[in-house]
């Protein structure tokens, strides 16, 4: 079977293939094609040959700069702003990312958060981050919860100078308090 197919269509169900490159399985067990291109089985796996090689313009290990919008029983949605390292790059437009909390570093941000974090992976056409692995990695600026003051560092936990409040819960990074859009 080789067809054009396009994001999003139907490719069959698990019985009849597994899904491979550029495709994904639906949470009804359905593979959906993940491009625009063109549909190729073989030994019961299906995968699509996109019409154009897709290209993020981030890779897996690069170090960006987020902020979590959201939060999920068992992932945090970010929005990717900039890229930290290779080299600070401002990205035209946010680009949507998941963190999933499956470690205890990765459920040690809140909403408003924002985050020095890894590209760990690219999955079904989702960018996945993660905030393991360095002390450079985690919460890089955060709000009091009681009355919304950028909070302070103190070792490794946060304190609102207004309300005296402390916070133990942030993975806080390295470079906390850095402001990464001012010019250096």
């Amino acid at each position: 079977m080789e067809r054009i197919v396009i994001p999003g269509e139907k490719l069959g169900v698990i019985e009849q293939y597994l899904p491979g490159e550029g495709t994904y399985l639906n949470s009804s067990g359905v593979v959906v094609s993940n491009f625009l291109g063109e549909a190729i089985s073989q030994n019961r796996k299906i995968a699509v040959k996109p019409v154009r090689e897709v290209r993020y313009p981030l890779s897996v290990g690069d170090i960006v700069i987020a902020i979590i919008w959201s939060s999920e029983r068992s992932q945090f949605l970010a929005k990717i702003l900039a890229l930290f390292k290779p080299k600070e790059l401002l990205l035209k437009s946010p680009m949507s990312a998941i963190i999933l909390k499956k470690t205890p570093e990765n459920r040690a941000a809140l909403p408003g958060d924002f985050v020095l974090a890894k590209v760990e992976s690219f999955i079904g056409g989702d960018i996945y981050l993660t905030m393991t692995g360095s002390t450079e990695l985690g919460v890089i600026s955060a709000m009091c919860r009681k009355c919304n003051v950028k909070l302070n560092r103190v070792g490794y936990t946060l304190v609102c100078n207004k309300c005296q409040q402390v916070y133990l819960d942030r993975k806080i990074s390295d470079h906390y308090g850095l402001n990464p859009f001012e010019r250096r």
